[in-house]
């Protein structure tokens, strides 16, 4: 009946009341998880790095910690002892404590799924760590275990991606990448110098490389790199020599006789080239091939151990180079007669000694790379140095006047070949100047102009003196420094924590018996 009052029975069982605990993990969506793990990511690696710290810095209490934890491990295998001293017995006790704090810090991490998720959400860079520690231990145990021998590579992989000191220095590597890319495209373009020479000022300040100050600031005669790039090709010749020597040693030891008949069936088909039935046609190419065949007679009467090796007929094919190698290009029927003769001995040794074949075909790459870079850069002798200065100058463009990166790629070669820096110094020069190149010069004040009207007087200075070419060179140096000290500041740290991140987190772990929640709070 309603509005009846409802018998109380204070004997019966009561609703148990619900207990409130503080450090239990409070309930998240993965997708939460995900949004806290990103904000909690600074202060996560600010705990890594205070476990770090101190595990560098009071060793002695780590060891003390991980003495107590393997004590703590062999009574919970062993039980207690029947006999023991008062010492003793204390030592185990906080031994067993030892281990219980560790557990329970592990069990409040990832005893469950809100626990993983909590541990995730505020502590992402040492769950990271975690994470590498127990590949890390994995990768160790299955190198030792036979059935697991093929997981270790993996799990060491994965140790390795884990890391969160391994992930920060790729971060900063990826990060120089990216803005290094925004800042030679961007600086390159403004300045009028191309985008070649901010990299390789960047580059020079990474290396240290003082070449660079010294030609922009002025400091050295311009001519200096001219001079190194003439030592730079004399150098390829005399390596291009010396490996010729070098190959020719096992030709000499070569004492195959070598056959003619190639070389014959050459000479018939060059004096038809220059006689038509007996009647000449050109007498300068017929008194040519005419020389040519009587030193070939004489070589094929002469002792075949001696003359028809691959070196002697080697040493023929040199001499019937001056035949018809010094012939004026006009006299064309005669130079090509004269070269169809050359070229058969040549091929006939390569035929007939493959050996001598791989010789002669890297002789000849070397020639032609010598050859062209002289060419292309204004090396030779006759050159004039204001022509080769320029030609060295135009390598920091990229256009039609340098067939678009192929002379770049030949000085690169010239550079690489002889030892001495030539990019660096030409960087320099084409930064020298304070105002900006080419185009760039007539649309500074434009863009400076525009500058102002978006964002005053602050960002049209700044536009300003990005146009400038020193300025952007002396930038970009810095710019490389900081970059080379950034890397050799995480190979220090690589090398003041021999065991990364994991010596942090055992750090933590140990740690963890005095206040298990003190490394990524609970919540």
């Amino acid at each position: 009946m309603a509005g009846t009052p409802v018998d109380f029975d204070p004997f019966a069982p009561q609703p148990k009341a619900v207990e409130f605990d503080p450090f239990a993990p409070k309930k998240r969506s993965w997708k939460d998880v995900a949004g806290e793990s990103f904000t909690n990511i600074p202060q996560s690696a600010a705990a890594l790095a205070t476990g770090a710290f101190e595990a560098i810095t009071d060793p002695l209490q780590v060891a003390r910690g991980m003495g107590q934890m393997i004590v703590g491990g062999t009574e919970k295998l062993m039980g207690e002892p029947y006999f023991e001293s008062d010492r003793a017995k204390a030592v185990r006790m906080q031994g067993r404590e030892a281990l219980s704090a560790a557990g329970d810090y592990l069990k409040n991490r990832a005893g469950s799924e809100e626990a993983i998720k909590n541990t995730l959400a505020t502590d992402p860079v040492g769950a990271a760590a975690d994470l590498s520690l127990l590949f890390t231990g994995g990768g160790s145990l299955a190198a030792r275990t036979p059935m697991l021998t093929r997981a270790a590579p993996v799990l060491k992989k994965a140790a390795s991606i884990t890391d969160p000191i391994n992930l920060a220095g790729k971060a900063i590597g990826k990060t120089y990448d990216l803005t290094g890319g925004l800042v030679k495209s961007g600086l390159g373009m403004k300045t009028g110098v191309g985008t070649e020479a901010i990299e390789q000022a960047a580059q020079a300040g990474r290396q240290g490389n003082t070449t660079f100050l010294e030609n922009m600031r002025g400091d050295v005669p311009m001519t200096n790199v001219l001079d190194d790039a003439q030592a730079n090709l004399a150098q390829m010749n005399l390596n291009k020599q010396k490996d010729y020597r070098s190959g020719m040693v096992n030709i000499k030891n070569d004492k195959s006789i070598l056959d003619f008949k190639g070389i014959d069936q050459s000479l018939n088909n060059a004096q038809n080239m220059v006689s038509f039935k007996g009647k000449i046609k050109d007498q300068t190419a017929a008194n040519v091939v005419e020389k040519m065949r009587a030193k070939i007679d004489d070589w094929k009467n002469s002792d075949p151990a001696e003359y028809h090796t691959p070196e002697g007929l080697d040493n023929l094919k040199q001499s019937l180079w001056e035949d018809f190698g010094k012939l004026p290009r006009e006299e064309k029927t005669a130079f090509t007669a004269g070269k169809q003769i050359y070229d058969s001995v040549k091929n006939e040794i390569g035929k007939q000694a493959p050996t001598y074949a791989k010789v002669m075909k890297e002789y000849s790459d070397a020639s032609d790379l010598t050859k062209e870079i002289e060419r292309a850069l204004s090396l030779g002798q006759n050159a004039s140095a204001d022509t080769a200065m320029r030609k060295l100058q135009s390598l920091m463009r990229n256009n039609v006047n340098t067939n678009y990166g192929q002379r770049l790629n030949l000085a690169q070669q010239l550079e690489s070949a002889g030892g001495r820096d030539l990019m660096p110094a030409l960087a320099g020069q084409a930064l020298s100047s304070k105002l900006p190149r080419g185009l760039q010069s007539a649309t500074n004040i434009p863009s400076a102009l525009l500058a102002y009207g978006a964002g005053g007087p602050a960002l049209a200075t700044l536009d300003l003196l990005a146009s400038s070419p020193k300025l952007a060179g002396e930038a970009s140096y810095k710019y490389g420094q900081l970059a080379n000290a950034l890397t050799q500041g995480q190979q220090a740290a690589s090398k003041a924590i021999p065991m990364t991140a994991k010596q942090a987190r055992l750090a933590a772990l140990l740690g963890a018996q005095s206040n298990p929640y003190a490394i990524g709070g609970q919540q």
